[in-house]
């Protein structure tokens, strides 16, 4: 029967220790401002690969934008390495993105790295950044 409690604690330290490891890995804040209107869902998504970037995200997030016109969320305990973000602001909240003439005039949409190009989508490695051992702040502007 003493053996008991020892048992339970070293139950409890193993369950406990994903949990240590997640909580020493990086994570990556994406705040937005500028959204306009104050309507709809942004749209955040998390790309963590060339080969997946547009296609497949890693991760995603959504909400809706507060009264001050930003937004901002957080993806917690991400692995060391290159990734990308895409923000879409879904103003009429249709599930889609819509783009005006010529892709001008349409709902916004931004990258990391503040990269806009005039035509197309960016290469994975201009809007990329590294995450490494420590928090990540990626400020997104959709003005």
């Amino acid at each position: 029967m003493k053996y008991i409690p020892m048992a339970r604690a070293a139950v409890f330290l193993a369950m406990l220790n994903p949990a240590i490891l997640m909580a020493e890995l990086a994570g990556v804040q994406v705040h937005v401002t500028h959204v306009s209107p104050v309507s709809g869902t942004v749209e955040v998504s998390l790309f963590n690969s060339a080969e997946s970037f547009m296609v497949k995200p890693y991760l995603q997030q959504s909400g809706k934008p507060a009264e001050d016109g930003s937004f901002t969320t957080r993806f917690a305990a991400l692995p060391e390495g290159d990734y990308a973000v895409v923000v879409v602001h879904d103003a009429n909240n249709n599930g889609q993105l819509d783009l005006g003439f010529l892709d001008f005039g349409g709902e916004d949409f931004a990258y990391s790295n503040q990269v806009r190009p005039w035509f197309g989508r960016p290469d994975f490695d201009e809007v990329k950044f590294s995450v490494k051992d420590s928090e990540v702040v990626i400020e997104i502007d959709l003005d």
